[in-house]
């Protein structure tokens, strides 16, 4: 090993894994694969280079719009997360708030948006939501990370809940913060291509858009390969910042069940309040704000969608969730899997990090159409979809999680001659343990949202499909009786997960 670090085996392998990435992308171009939908990457370079002045430009606007929006989700997340630590009690209630306003599809919130004075910052709106969800969940995590012998020296010496918080919680979170900005990155910067689609003069949204159109692959990929490039930066000084944050101030190590929420009777009254609350201010935007039918029904007229055709929605739902459970279970076992791969084999993590960052950059709008080539368009294409985008936040937490073992268990387990598999078996592995939960958590409530996204394209499949066929018929009462549905579904599928955290809190502290 060099005196400068790393050997340099390690430093070149990363280099190796995205030559090999780009000469399998070239010969896939050159052979017209996939029906010609992947140009080869001489000739996206080509296209970038030949319109280098336009993409540039719409790769600064969309920049500036996904640091402004993700900015403000992590500042809103990070508040949200300083609530729940200083009120304890608050944190089911407030995470489950959060939970609804994310399981809202983006397009359902997109039309919306756009009737709204909001609508030139549509974009930084949709960077800011992307990013809020999972701020909140690692954040508030993090905060009550911290040992419970450590808040009970604070009790004993009459620190208050601002003095715990200062000296105590936030240092313990910021490994926590360092996760969630490592996933905001990418988060934001699509979340602000999405925006761009329903409106805006220029960015890389808008890029692909056209390009689609009029079928310009070589301009769309261009726009695609930027936005990586851009989320790769991104990303990389997150990690930096993530892995000195572990080194100094640790991650734990115990699965915690510490969200006390109160009585159960109080949780249940909430539980109810949230969505009534919600539903009166929706009610009250229509009525008082003389919405159109076209943009957005009443609720009166969404139950009655949803009462008049409950049989079509229940199947709809059906297939929405299997797809979206299946993809959910599939990507649990590719992100953990990579993850212990990397964890055993150092040379296969450097090996495939630039590849592992390529899937949640890329928008949905762009790898359907590839792997409705590769797979069909059906529920295979949808399946597919949700395990490529829940096995990245998987990946990426439960690699954080393996790293951090207590100090000085290595050298014990070293010192009585334990190999690899068995540190990864008896330390390793349990240590991750509340990393996983998170990643858990994140990726099953994402999951039905990605499978509606992908069944709104294709026009197929449940949930997705009934939205896409009612807009066009513009019966926005049948549309959005299928996203009431999706945000229950949503819910849920968050719920479970936390339940199955609370199960292993109390099977594993």
């Amino acid at each position: 090993m060099r005196a400068g670090g790393a050997p340099r085996p390690a430093r070149v392998l990363p280099f190796v894994g995205l030559v090999v990435f780009c000469a399998a992308w070239e010969l896939i171009g050159h052979r017209g694969a996939f029906g010609g939908s992947i140009p080869s990457l001489t000739a996206v370079v080509r296209e970038i280079s030949s319109d280098h002045q336009v993409i540039l430009t719409a790769t600064r606007a969309s920049m500036a719009r996904a640091a402004v929006g993700g900015v403000i989700g992590l500042a809103l997340g990070v508040l949200v997360a300083v609530l729940t630590a200083l009120v304890p009690r608050s944190t089911s209630h407030v995470v489950r708030a959060v939970v609804l306003v994310n399981a809202l599809p983006v397009v359902a919130l997109g039309p919306i948006l756009m009737s709204l004075p909001v609508r030139p910052a549509t974009p930084q709106v949709f960077a800011a939501l992307s990013v809020l969800f999972s701020t909140v969940v690692t954040v508030s995590d993090g905060f009550r990370s911290a040992a419970s012998s450590s808040r009970d020296v604070f009790a004993t010496y009459g620190a208050g809940r601002t003095q715990q918080l200062i000296r105590l919680q936030l240092p313990a979170a910021v490994p926590f913060i360092a996760d969630a900005l490592r996933l905001a990155v990418p988060a934001a910067l699509l979340g602000a291509i999405l925006g761009e689609w329903f409106g805006a003069d220029t960015g890389l949204g808008v890029l692909m858009v056209s390009a689609m159109r009029n079928v310009q692959y070589e301009l769309l990929w261009g726009a695609t390969v930027m936005a990586v490039l851009v989320s790769a930066a991104g990303y990389a000084l997150a990690t930096w910042a993530e892995r000195i944050s572990a080194v100094r101030f640790g991650r734990p190590t115990v699965v915690r069940d510490d969200a006390d929420s109160g009585s159960r009777r109080v949780d249940v009254a909430t539980g109810v309040a949230i969505p009534v609350v919600l539903v009166a201010c929706w009610q009250w935007w229509i009525s008082a704000q003389h919405v159109p039918t076209v943009v957005a029904p009443s609720p009166h007229r969404v139950l009655t969608s949803l009462v008049d055709d409950w049989h079509g929605y229940l199947h709809a739902a059906g297939l929405t969730l299997l797809s979206a459970a299946g993809g959910l279970a599939c990507g649990l076992v590719l992100g953990v899997g990579l993850a212990l791969l990397a964890t055993l084999m150092p040379p296969v993590r450097a090996f495939f990090s630039p590849l592992a960052l390529l899937v949640p950059t890329i928008p949905i709008v762009v790898f359907v159409p590839i792997l409705g080539a590769v797979i069909g368009y059906g529920m295979g294409t949808v399946l597919a979809s949700c395990v490529l985008m829940a096995f990245f936040p998987v990946y990426v937490i439960v690699l954080s999680g393996l790293g951090a073992r207590p100090a000085g268990s290595d050298d014990v387990f070293r010192i009585y001659g334990a190999d690899r598999f068995a540190v990864l078996r008896r330390l390793a592995l349990p240590a991750a343990l509340p990393s996983l939960f998170i990643a858990v958590r994140l990726a099953a409530a994402n999951c039905v949202l990605i499978a509606i996204s992908a069944e709104w394209l294709m026009d197929r499949g449940g949930l997705g499909r009934i939205f896409a066929d009612e807009q066009v018929t513009l019966d926005t009462g049948a549309a959005w009786g299928s996203v009431v549905v999706a945000m229950v579904l949503s819910v849920l599928a968050y719920r479970s997960a936390a339940a199955a955290e609370k199960w292993a809190g109390r099977r594993w502290s």
